[in-house]
């Protein structure tokens, strides 16, 4: 990836080991024995400690800091899960697991746990995720063999909404002399939005589909436990949709426990309107701190923040949708359902038009514009290099 540095002053370097793997292997082994309150918190404090000095130090790249601080949230939200708002131990089992977890030997129940802390959807648990795409019930070398086809589209996908990025000099602007994904009129805009999220659903897709071809290829995992990372894009003819069944939820699992625990805190019922929007505003703004205290502040200071607009703006934006469709409903207006989906695609695409750039412009300020994904580049290798093409195509834009 390309090199990048935003910082003023020197960072110590992020270690891998110290500041994620080693606390991947206390976490599993406090999951996979429960251990009392006292040292349950003592143990957390301990890892909160260690991701502070995480998020302290760099990589010596922005945009692997950006991933890395994100992943050591997302590992502490998790965290809070497995040891506070819930107890795997009672609560977690495995569709096939014939025996209770007190009863397994010491290196099969440390196995269990390390299950349980890395099955971010719960697939196969009787705590399963809603809204999980279809599982594959295509057989094992079929399977391997159709995710490594998946991965060779997605590679492509990368490579073409990169090929626009690295051809467009907007993209390859930074610091102080970046501009707005704004600035070059609406359809352009719209162009570097796909674009550039395309290649971040790209690169998700891609590494997901690798890791699930090897686990079953080796026998790790059944084909039936590695559904799809993203759901259908059918399905977001409304935004609450968009998040809740198309985009991947990875995230699902700690943001509906953290909700159900906040809305019970506040005394709303399960069911009522109350519990449901602040489970709502708790997922997104776990989200914020997710993206913000950790990939955007492990970027810099001065990056503090920025994801937050666009995140909890989401939540806003699907309160009003809620409340356009209770009208429209309480109106009694009859929309055939076919119509009534083109308007919601129209709305979703024209929402993230509008909301996208609060959180891109930040990030082309950090110079993730620039950013290499690939380690080679077949289709930029024919494009990028005929200027002739870059010229017609920018003019092409231009009109």
């Amino acid at each position: 990836m390309t090199k990048m540095s935003v910082d003023v002053e020197p960072r110590p370097p992020f270690s891998l080991f110290i500041y994620f793997l080693i606390p991947q292997v206390v976490i599993t082994v406090l999951v996979a024995y429960r251990l009392s309150l006292f040292w349950r918190t003592t143990a957390f404090i301990a890892y909160s400690a260690n991701v502070i000095f995480g998020l302290s130090s760099t990589t010596g790249d922005a945009f692997q800091d950006f991933s890395m601080g994100c992943s050591l949230m997302i590992m502490t939200f998790t965290t809070i899960h497995l040891l506070f708002l819930t107890n795997p131990e009672k609560d977690f089992k495995h569709e096939s697991s014939t025996e209770p977890v007190q009863a397994l030997s010491v290196p099969r129940r440390v196995v269990w746990g390390f299950s349980v802390l890395c099955t971010a959807r719960n697939v196969g648990w009787n705590t399963e995720i809603v809204n999980l795409p279809p599982r594959p019930t295509t057989g094992r070398w079929r399977f391997v063999l159709n995710n490594l086809f998946r991965a060779a589209w997605f590679f492509l996908v990368i490579d073409i909404g990169q090929a626009y990025q690295h051809s467009n000099p907007m993209f390859l602007l930074s610091g102080p002399a970046a501009v707005s994904i704004k600035s070059q009129g609406y359809f352009r805009r719209c162009i570097g939005i796909v674009a550039f999220q395309s290649a971040a659903y790209g690169l998700l897709s891609l590494q997901y589909s690798l890791a699930s071809a090897f686990l079953v290829a080796v026998g790790i995992s059944e084909s039936k436990h590695c559904p799809n990372l993203f759901g259908s894009w059918a399905d977001s003819y409304t935004l609450r949709r968009f998040w809740g069944c198309t985009w991947h939820q990875v995230l699902r699992r700690f943001m509906t426990s953290c909700g159900r625990y906040t809305s019970g805190l506040l005394g709303f019922r399960p069911g009522t309107s109350g519990s449901s929007y602040t489970q709502l505003y708790v997922a997104f703004g776990i989200s914020a701190i997710i993206h913000s205290l950790g990939g955007d502040l492990m970027i810099g200071s001065e990056y503090l923040g920025s994801s937050a607009p666009f995140f909890m703006s989401q939540a806003v934006a699907i309160t009003f949708e809620d409340l356009v469709i209770a009208v429209v409903q309480r109106l009694g207006l009859k929309v055939p359902s076919k119509l009534a989906h083109i308007i919601g695609y129209i709305w979703v695409f024209v929402w993230f038009s509008i909301s996208m750039p609060w959180m891109l412009d930040p990030y082309l300020r950090a110079g993730f514009g620039s950013v290499e994904l690939l380690p080679v580049k077949p289709l930029r290798t024919y494009v990028l290099q005929n200027p002739i093409l870059v010229d017609r195509f920018n003019a092409y834009l231009s009109t």
